[in-house]
């Protein structure tokens, strides 16, 4: 009797073990069907942007961002940024682009540059209608959070 319960034992524990064979090849398989490219995590919101920019009462300058699944794509200035880390940054201040800036700032009197954007469309559910300026400490300081998005500031000065 004892012979025929190790001999089953054995059969038990070879068919728990090509059992987990198996489907550890087939989820090492899953994951590599869905495997997205290099700054681009997958389940992450969609987004879609259009920025312009104007410099100095300049021409205005305008550029796109696609970002859904797997895919990422930039067209203007915006592909100098490359998508994928425009994507990235948009993705990380979505909330901050979704909201108006609070009424009543304390803001230093200090003039930044004469860039001005804006930046509409969407991040996941959220609707994005942000416009940016320089002209004053609180603006200067949402414009640089929003760099690279937008172009950053032409350097003045000695």
């Amino acid at each position: 009797m004892r012979a025929a319960t190790s001999v089953g034992g054995v059969r038990m524990a070879r068919a728990v073990a090509a059992a987990a064979i198996v489907a550890a090849l087939v989820g090492a398989a899953g994951v590599a069907g869905t495997a997205t490219p290099a700054g681009v995590a997958a389940g992450e919101p969609s987004v879609r942007l259009t920025v312009s920019f104007t410099r100095d009462g300049g021409a205005r300058q305008v550029a796109h961002l696609r970002c859904t699944g797997d895919r990422a794509r930039a067209n203007g200035f915006l592909r100098r940024v490359g998508a994928a880390r425009a994507c990235r940054h948009a993705r990380r201040i979505a909330a901050f682009l979704a909201r108006r800036p609070a009424r009543g700032r304390a803001c230093t009197q200090i003039f930044g540059g004469p860039e001005r954007a804006r930046v509409r469309g969407r991040i996941g559910s959220r609707r994005i209608d942000r416009r940016l300026s320089r002209t004053d400490g609180c603006r200067i300081a949402d414009y640089d959070r929003v760099v690279p998005l937008v172009p950053r500031p032409a350097r003045t000065g000695p």
